[in-house]
């Protein structure tokens, strides 16, 4: 969106003004604290045209103006700049990280960035590790019958892990029989890994008949979805007494969509794992399955004791977008080992590239 030197002007003001007092900003604000050499009225203007492009809003008719989503977008791609960290703070973070990781679990690491990112940044710290299991051998198979004729799969793998998948059925079918097709697809598949299970099942039931063999052969047709490789993600989240502190979870309805995403940590772990691009991202407006939340998610990736890995701070949209892609990339920095290669950054077709000077992707 294209927007002329004082439009440009007058929104990053208006953003950095709302993230600093949590208030709708009026054009006398706006006057009063940057001394623009411009009537206020010549503000008000300046504004209008903000909101008739999308960029802000007022909450109320006689209040000021607040960012929209698309408002934070665009001051994120055209402004937003690493800020400069007080030395302290990167001694902080370097002294905490700074750790004979070989003497600590993944887990244990995980836990210690969360904790460090909410602490500096009062809003929710994010540490996710990723670990693939290619190796990973089917244990057993279980079966179980639900109503309305659908079929609960879980397959136990030996490293500990457990999937599930639901298939529909044709008809209800007694417990034997679902045993019987249970004991014909754990001869077939037990010691095998995931892609052997796929690549076996198909021509082993060929010629098995009877209710047990065409539960087997259901169970088959669905073998992509049954046997599917896919990363198991870890995560650690710490800080929500941080953050419900911010003004704006005095509103229910975003405390509520808070503790929606707290109670689903793994969410935010494959968004970032669906969506990755390399380097530093900002997301503004998190979405988790298909409902886009109201809140700001700034995150790097980085490696976590051999696993691939990403830290991150997740809060209000009211976000100090510059100090949080600060902390994360200095954190992402202490976790790299010394003898490790700086990775190069990676961009996704729909990503945004990052500003000549270094900054962030966005996302939206």
């Amino acid at each position: 969106m294209q927007l002329n030197d004082r439009e440009r002007f007058v929104l990053t003001a208006l953003v950095e003004l709302f993230v600093r007092d949590a208030g709708a900003v009026s054009s006398g604000h706006i006057q009063d604290e940057l001394g623009l050499g411009v009537s206020s009225a010549t503000i008000r203007s300046v504004l209008q045209r903000l909101e008739e492009k999308g960029l802000v809003h007022q909450p109320h008719t006689s209040a000021g103006r607040v960012p929209t989503r698309d408002g934070y977008r665009l001051y994120v791609e055209t402004h937003c700049r690493p800020a400069r960290l007080p030395g302290s703070m990167v001694r902080r973070i370097h002294d905490e990280l700074a750790l004979d990781r070989a003497g600590f679990s993944v887990q244990e690491v995980l836990t210690r960035v969360s904790h460090l990112l909410a602490a500096l940044s009062s809003n929710v710290g994010i540490g996710i590790a990723v670990e693939e299991h290619p190796s990973a051998q089917v244990q057993r198979i279980e079966m179980v019958q639900l109503e309305h004729d659908r079929l609960l799969v879980v397959v136990t793998l030996d490293d500990g892990l457990v999937r599930t998948c639901m298939l529909p059925l044709a008809q209800r079918y007694p417990v034997l029989t679902l045993d019987r097709a249970a004991h014909m697809l754990n001869e077939i598949v037990v010691g095998c890994t995931l892609a052997d299970a796929r690549r076996r099942l198909d021509a082993a039931l060929a010629q098995r008949t009877g209710d047990a063999g065409e539960i087997a052969r259901a169970v088959a047709r669905e073998k992509d979805r049954v046997f599917e490789e896919r990363a198991t993600p870890t995560v650690r989240l710490e800080g929500a007494t941080q953050i419900i502190g911010q003004p704006e979870f005095q509103d229910p309805e975003n405390l509520r969509l808070l503790v929606k995403i707290l109670d689903h940590p793994e969410n935010l772990g494959t968004m970032l794992r669906e969506h990755r691009v390399g380097g530093t991202t900002i997301t503004i407006g998190v979405a988790t399955g298909q409902e886009e939340l109201p809140f700001s998610l700034v995150s790097a990736d980085c490696q976590i004791g051999g696993w691939d890995g990403h830290v991150g701070i997740l809060g209000p949209m009211r976000m100090r977008y510059a100090v949080a892609l600060a902390l994360v990339k200095s954190v992402a920095e202490a976790l790299r080992a010394p003898e490790e290669p700086r990775p190069e950054a990676k961009l996704s077709a729909d990503a945004t590239p990052p500003p000549a000077d270094g900054g962030a992707s966005e996302r939206g």
